[in-house]
């Protein structure tokens, strides 16, 4: 009994000594995890220290540096900022605070108006308490090379080398903005200064490297790049970052010599892994294949590293036979390895099948929500994504990939692909001639070039690349393709024909080439041709999504609504679920009138895509022209937050907005920046009119009124608005005219009613 009262008594002290502990006691206690590195711990015990006390403004600054660790930035703000307005005057959590800040204000190319106003307030506070403040002055001199301010973020960046000299980080971004602002021989002096004293910080060389390209100075150039790599012979990357200057100048015996300290195993032992990663790169795939070999055989204890380099070189190449082989050697020994899975995924990509390709997605989304800073995973997810039929998915992870490794070449050519395919043919060309800069007799690169030149009318630059190409390859069937979209675009239908014909003869059901030929019969006006061609394939391959798809979206540009309908939701019922998928359902029904359902699946996309602009648009529209109008304004309002240049989302809305006398000015902003992006557009020029009436500037409406009616005189809303200009100036005799000519041109129903009731207020 005696030791059962001891227990309690136990018991009931340490409750009381836990219930006790103070905030101080807690913070110690997280300080102690801290140090040893245990940082889930340290942040619980921070969390309980501002439990017991919400203003210890010391326990929110080390949550802060707590959630750092952990990168997780939102939590760190938040704890940041809590710990800045309980400590006012520690300089040093304004400092880290402005450093968390910072980053994410220069990443972000809407310069979000929030986080200049912090990052403003914060250098201000830290130059009111010492003028002097080196990280002051950093700050509002990053913030004035951003706002433009060159020469005075050149003269900030110098009182904050006065205040702390020689940090390499500011002179670097001081040099470079030096260099912006054509004062560059005190910008080199700057720079040369700090390659002398600092011959390890590699930021330097690449502010050097790229004043001296931008001054076509490629001796300059080149003799920094060796420099680099010269005073950093332990830096595999400063190599390879050399050799790819001399690759992509044609010079391959230097690229060699550059690349030749790497094959050194006691200073490199991943060598052959570099090299071969530099060569892949460059889709030099002979080359990447031997180095990789050379590594498994050099270095055994990495030998399952280097396979899956293989194996990804043969699947780059098409060739899934010989990746599964090795695929399946790494999966016995490691049945959970990561990369083998996401080989194993793209080789069943490969299969065309439903059920493979959903879930090789799948196993791919899974990989890039464990470890979303894989650039692989994620051009694999990008590709997978194609494949299924997700454009604007695959779009997103294949630009999240090359934000990762910008120097990898495939998610490039997958991109402009995806571009060619989505008819965005400037940025077809773009990507087309990135990857050409690298690697300019690279035929995939060029086939692309051509496709995009062909996208853009002009004609005779890529006749000229694909006669080029069909001399070195005459059977090359890219370029057959290329050159029969090309007879289509210049209205050579026969020719265009037979070649098309030749191609699907020597395929099996290719759908880029039934997609040409439809086309073709489209063009001669054989709509029921290109109809029949797509069923009677569809009837061979009646499994085929692609094929479905092809024939849903020719039966939707020859207005054959109900079959294109009826094509895109048994492609639903049988399990495809794509953005893509809902966003061309909703467009049909857009187009047969039924409004409400357009809403259900632009909505079933957007759930799908979330932060998809395109299909935030599209949502956004249906909405607008359904009546929704209030979930239409939100609707916009999520597309230019994620694609802030998008003017014709910017008329949309400010069209929206007119009405609201509370936000008339912010609607005069959206559409004046809209017709800054897209001058004398006419619709949005009529919303400007729009506006000029509702703040009663009627002179600079009617003018505008009268101009649009002038140049379209077929426009009945264009016609409608002038009167009302004319209403509100007093000239109803002119109202009226314009009214009943708008009225003759047989307009939409909201407008007839807005010219009807109109008409009722003039009197006879």
């Amino acid at each position: 009994m005696r030791t059962e009262g001891l227990f309690v008594v136990t018991g009931c002290l340490f409750l009381m000594v836990s219930c006790g502990r103070s905030p101080q006691a807690y913070l110690e206690k997280g300080n102690s995890f801290f140090t040893a590195g245990k940082y889930d711990e340290a942040a619980l015990n921070y969390r309980k220290a501002v439990g017991k006390d919400p203003r210890f403004g010391e326990a929110y600054y080390r949550l802060g540096l707590t959630a750092l660790k952990l990168k997780d930035p939102s939590e760190a703000y938040k704890a940041l900022s809590s710990a800045v307005d309980m400590l006012p005057q520690r300089a040093d959590i304004k400092v880290t605070l402005a450093n968390l800040l910072l980053p994410a204000y220069m990443a972000d190319k809407r310069r979000p108006v929030r986080y200049y106003n912090q990052l403003t307030k914060l250098s201000g506070d830290l130059l009111a308490q010492n003028p002097r403040s080196y990280d002051g002055l950093r700050i509002k001199g990053t913030l004035a090379w951003l706002d433009g301010h060159l020469k005075d973020a050149a003269e900030l960046f110098g009182k904050a080398d006065a205040a702390q000299p020689g940090q390499p980080e500011l002179i670097a971004v001081w040099a470079h903005v030096l260099f912006l602002d054509g004062q560059n021989q005190e910008g080199e002096r700057l720079a040369n200064q700090l390659v002398a004293s600092h011959k390890d910080f590699g930021k330097i060389y690449d502010v050097l490297y790229q004043h001296y390209t931008s001054e076509n100075r490629l001796a300059d150039a080149e003799n920094i790049l060796k420099t680099k790599a010269g005073n950093n012979p332990g830096n595999a990357d400063y190599a390879v970052q050399l050799a790819a200057f001399y690759a992509s100048d044609g010079k391959r015996e230097k690229m060699l010599a550059a690349l030749q300290p790497l094959t050194d195993p006691r200073l490199f032992p991943d060598g052959h892994l570099k090299i071969g990663d530099f060569y892949a790169s460059r889709q030099d795939w002979p080359e990447a294949f031997r180095e990789y070999q050379a590594g498994v055989q050099a270095n055994p204890q990495q030998r399952l590293t280097y396979l899956k380099r293989v194996a990804d070189v043969w699947l780059q190449q098409g060739k899934g036979e010989e990746a599964s082989g090795i695929v399946r050697e790494i999966l016995r020994e490691q049945p959970d390895n990561e990369a083998a899975q996401a080989v194993n995924a793209s080789i069943q990509l490969k299969t065309g099948r439903r059920e493979n390709i959903d879930a090789a997605v799948k196993v791919l989304q899974n990989l890039v929500a464990k470890s979303p800073e894989n650039a692989l995973w994620r051009f694999n997810l990008g590709r997978a994504l194609m494949i299924s039929g997700d454009l604007n998915g695959a779009q997103i992870q294949l630009q999240e990939a090359l934000k990762r490794r910008p120097s990898f070449l495939p998610p490039r050519l997958a991109l402009a692909e995806v571009s060619r395919l989505k008819h965005d043919y400037p940025h077809t060309l773009s990507y087309a001639n990135e990857i050409l800069a690298v690697k300019p007799d690279y035929k995939p690169g060029r086939v692309l070039k051509a496709a995009g030149l062909i996208g853009l009318h002009r004609y005779t630059e890529a006749r000229s690349e694909l006669a080029d190409l069909e001399q070195q390859s005459p059977a090359d069937r890219q370029v057959q393709f290329q050159l029969a979209v090309l007879d289509v675009s210049q209205k050579k239908f026969s020719a265009a024909e037979v070649r098309l014909q030749k191609l699907s003869s020597e395929s099996n059901s290719d759908p880029s080439i039934l997609a040409a030929l439809a086309d073709v019969y489209q063009a001669e006006n054989r709509p029921d041709k290109a109809l029949e061609m797509l069923d009677a394939e569809l009837k061979k391959s009646p499994d085929s999504t692609l094929l479905r798809g092809l024939l849903a979206d020719t039966a939707l540009r020859c207005a054959r609504y109900d079959l294109a309908l009826q094509q895109y939701q048994r492609l639903a019922v049988r399990g495809m679920r794509s953005a893509h998928l809902q966003e061309r359902i909703g467009t049909v029904y857009e187009l047969k009138g039924n409004l409400n359902q357009a809403v259900a699946s632009f909505q079933a996309a957007k759930d799908l895509a979330p932060r998809d602009p395109t299909v935030l648009i599209a949502l956004a529209d249906a909405e607008r022209l359904a009546g929704h109008k209030l979930d239409a304004i939100a609707s916009y309002r999520s597309a230019l937050a994620l694609d802030p240049d998008n003017a014709n989302a910017m008329n949309h809305l400010a069209y929206l907005l007119v009405d609201d006398d509370a936000k008339v000015e912010e609607a005069r902003s959206l559409v004046e920046r809209a017709l800054r992006k897209m001058p004398k557009q006419p619709d949005f020029e009529d919303t400007l009119g729009l506006i000029y009436l509702k703040t009663n500037l009627k002179e600079a409406a009617l003018q505008l009124f009268k101009a649009l009616t002038h140049k379209y005189p077929q426009n009945a809303l264009f016609r409608y608005h002038y009167s009302l200009a004319l209403f509100q100036s007093g000239e109803k005799d002119s109202a009226r005219t314009q009214l009943e000519a708008a009225l003759s041109l047989n307009p939409p129903e909201d407008v007839r009613k807005g010219i009807q009731a109109t008409l009722a207020k003039i009197p006879q």
